[in-house]
């Protein structure tokens, strides 16, 4: 539906992991969140979403979490062992660079210039 009427979906993670070694230190939130980012930005990749719905507009929160720093590693994975990352999608993750946004709320200018030079920059 989103996709037909031309909405963006927002992505932002909540149900992170809060016990054991998550339970101190405020890491739900400090890595908690980034990395439940990064993982729905696989998921849809991985799962065929992106090129089932190719107009389907999405931002993922968190500057895309993880992903712009680990997507050379995805790739690699994925093209190394496509009998566990290529089940439902076979299009290399990085193709799909570019085709979705995310927010820039990273709290550093280093993170932010990588951010632009991996995801883009729209203005």
């Amino acid at each position: 539906a989103a996709e037909k009427l031309n909405c963006c979906l927002f992505v932002h993670p909540w149900d992170m992991q809060t016990d054991g070694r998550m339970s101190k230190y405020w890491f739900p939130w400090l890595i908690g969140m980034p990395t439940e980012t990064t993982m729905a930005i696989c998921s849809m990749i991985m799962g065929g979403i992106f090129e089932k719905f190719p107009k389907l507009k999405v931002c993922f929160a968190h500057g895309g979490g993880a992903f712009p720093y680990t997507v050379g590693r995805v790739s690699h994975g994925f093209n190394v062992r496509p009998d566990l990352c290529a089940m439902d999608n076979k299009v290399d993750p990085r193709k799909y660079l570019g085709s979705f946004y995310t927010d820039s709320l990273v709290h550093d200018r280093g993170a932010l210039r990588l951010l632009t030079n991996v995801i883009g920059e729209v203005s």
